[in-house]
């Protein structure tokens, strides 16, 4: 196999797209790791959407939602989610690389 003509992912995505789409398509990527965080935490703990839903007094239509990216969710109600699954929440602000 010839190595000499491997490219890094930055470097095929700056020859794919346009710094417009690579910020959409990374801001879209990161919304569904952290939907998938929330579905695997609750999961771990044990619980289901309802259990979830009495538990943090968010309705499990909501949850549903934040689960599948149908709706945006303010860190009010992920520390209500965090607190009912007796976790903490963390938030990281991290450089962008241009």
């Amino acid at each position: 196999m010839n190595y000499k003509n491997l490219i890094t992912l930055e470097e095929l995505e700056r020859r794919t797209f346009t710094p417009k789409e690579i910020e959409r398509i990374h801001k879209e990527a990161n919304e569904r790791i952290a939907q998938r965080a929330l579905r695997e935490l609750r999961k771990e703990f044990g619980l289901t959407q309802e259990e979830l839903s009495t538990k943090s007094g968010i309705p499990r239509t909501t949850i549903t939602k934040i689960e599948t990216g149908a709706m945006n969710v303010s860190v009010g109600k992920l520390t209500q989610l965090a607190n009912a699954m007796n976790a903490d929440l963390k938030i990281q602000f991290i450089p962008r690389s241009n």
